[in-house]
């Protein structure tokens, strides 16, 4: 069994992602000092956190997500695992999305374990009974989703036409999958939470994270009612009276459009950052701590291959390859011989060597 949805382009949906890749290009573009990244970066991560669990119900404060997050104090109030749990499962996919881009039956699973607060090897599995999801006041049944004998294949599916090569754009293919997993509905709690997690997975891993300076949660929060009503697109509540081959075409309009807003205001936010502290930026500010030891270490030693990276890091030679590839692309690291096949050299490029031979950088 298979979901068959349908879409189409809207003016709508194609000027919205016009909207997202040129948020994106400014984003790219314009270097921030690190310690402004990282700050961003951080604020990000709780309001992510924040946002995600408030829509499930979580009542805890911005404030008090960012004091559960820090905190390692041992909880067992409800709230606060629960905010744990989903920052556990963001940090994995994060991770993850580094060197992955694909979605698979074992990523699921070990997200919803995050989510569920166990550990991330528990053997999980989808529900085995039929659920329903109730308006918590009147009672009643506002979705029946597929039935458990169902779930398996639905979501075999989901993830095959997922990997499928083509030429969707990647926000639509990740608004297709966020709609699709809340859809099927595959466990007994935590599908939403794990719904979100899946689409910033997918934005990540094919560069639309912009830098992880963007919280689509949050607008989907000041307008709570507007989020589930594009999720449910007036469908009968019942998953095989219409959902399973629903046009989406306006959950799509509402998931870009959100996707757009929320790039469009980071876009504008890191351009005004950009031009207050432009004059003060010097190329080491663009350095992250990664960076600047490689920059160390190749103007100590001349060159630096994956292996040296890899052992100092203590990663696996694939990531140190993901790694040097992503700053070969952004034109921090060069090959020193082109001629090299295997057990390649590499060194700064000429830009960020004449730069920072001089004077040495700080090893902090």
């Amino acid at each position: 069994m298979k979901m068959d949805i349908k879409w189409n382009y809207t003016d709508k949906i194609v000027n919205d992602l016009i909207k997202i890749n040129r948020a994106k290009e400014v984003v790219d573009l314009l270097e921030l000092p690190v310690s402004i990244e990282e700050e961003i970066k951080k604020e990000t991560i709780a309001k992510r956190v924040h946002y995600s669990t408030k829509i499930e119900g979580n009542n805890l404060s911005l404030r008090e997500v960012k004091d559960a997050i820090e905190n390692n104090k041992q909880s067992h109030e409800r709230n606060v695992l629960e905010v744990r749990n989903y920052y556990n499962a963001l940090m994995y996919l994060n991770q993850e999305a580094e060197n992955n881009n694909v979605i698979t039956e074992d990523l699921i699973l070990k997200v919803h374990n995050l989510v569920s607060g166990k550990k991330i090897t528990y053997k999980n599995d989808y529900r085995k009974e039929q659920n329903v999801v109730a308006d918590s006041i009147t009672g009643t049944i506002v979705y029946m989703p597929p039935e458990a004998k169902d779930i398996s294949s639905l979501i075999k599916e989901m993830i095959k036409e997922f990997n499928k090569k083509n030429d969707i754009p990647i926000p639509i293919k990740a608004g297709i999958l966020a709609y699709e997993f809340v859809t099927i509905h595959p466990f007994w709690d935590g599908n939403g939470r794990c719904s979100r997690l899946l689409a910033t997975y997918i934005l990540k891993a094919y560069g639309y994270d912009l830098k992880g300076f963007y919280v689509m949660e949050e607008f989907y929060d000041k307008n709570i009612d507007e989020y589930y009503q594009a999720l449910q697109m007036d469908l009968h509540h019942n998953f095989y009276f219409g959902r399973q081959n629903a046009d989406i075409t306006r959950w799509l309009e509402y998931f870009i459009g959100i996707m757009a807003n929320t790039f469009e205001a980071v876009g504008n936010r890191v351009k005004e950052i950009y031009q207050n502290s432009k004059d003060e930026i010097s190329l080491i500010d663009t350095l992250d701590k990664r960076e600047r030891w490689v920059a160390n270490y190749i103007i100590t030693n001349n060159k630096i291959k994956a292996k040296d990276i890899a052992n100092h890091f203590k990663i696996n030679l694939d990531t140190a390859n993901n790694w040097i590839r992503k700053w070969l692309e952004r034109e921090f690291l060069t090959r020193l011989d082109d001629n090299q096949i295997r057990n390649i050299d590499y060194t700064l490029t000429n830009k960020y060597y004449e730069k920072l031979n001089k004077p040495k950088i700080s090893r902090k």
